[in-house]
């Protein structure tokens, strides 16, 4: 069953230096853990030459899928740490990467547990965030004549339009929230006294801002 969740609209990137080590955070979307470990690679590809890539994901509507790496850090000291922070955020379907070129000091374990934290908590200030919801896609074919009313009743009722197409008559597409479905049919049979019949074609996510 979909469900509405919360994650970034674009990768966000963000540096801190303590200590004269280079922390480099992104946050990058990913939609499977599959797209998750491949966006992974490309930033070790990107950064072979740094000291370490460590991450953090949360994949999943439910957040079912949750990994981290501490990539030669010392164990529980940066992955541990980003993906708490994560999980803080409320988001999904994203992955924290940090990489970092050691500055030649010593940050002990405490240090290099707030530099991770820090990390992704300044990249997750400047990432845009999205809400995705899911909608029923509805689909119906309305006379010229009746398409202004209906528009624009539709559009009064919350819908949001998907896409329209003038042929011998209007062949439009509409986003319903799946709490509006039952009414939005009704609506319909009413200004069109039952002669336009709307049809679901399925379900799809759409994205809008979280304020």
């Amino acid at each position: 069953m979909m469900r509405e969740y919360i994650t970034i609209r674009e990768p966000a990137e963000t540096e801190i230096v303590i200590k004269k080590s280079r922390f480099i955070g992104r946050l990058l979307r990913a939609e499977t853990p599959e797209e998750g470990i491949a966006a992974l690679e490309a930033v070790k590809k990107r950064h072979w030459d740094a000291t370490h890539n460590c991450s953090a994901m949360i994949i999943g509507e439910n957040r079912e899928f949750m990994r981290c790496s501490d990539d030669g850090e010392p164990q529980g000291t940066a992955g541990v740490p980003m993906l708490e922070a994560l999980k803080m955020s409320g988001l999904t379907n994203v992955l924290a990467v940090v990489t970092r070129y050691f500055g030649g000091t010593l940050l002990g374990a405490g240090g290099l547990v707030r530099a991770y934290s820090a990390s992704v908590a300044e990249t997750l200030k400047t990432a845009e965030k999205i809400r995705r919801a899911p909608y029923a896609v509805y689909a119906m074919e309305v006379p010229f004549k009746l398409w202004g009313k209906i528009e624009s009743q539709v559009l009064g009722a919350g819908c949001l339009p998907k896409g329209m197409e003038y042929l011998s008559c209007v062949a439009a597409e509409f986003y319903v929230g799946m709490e509006k479905e039952e009414r939005f049919c009704d609506l319909i049979r009413e200004l069109s006294s039952g002669t336009v019949v709307p049809r679901k074609t399925g379900e799809e996510y759409v994205e809008s801002p979280t304020e």
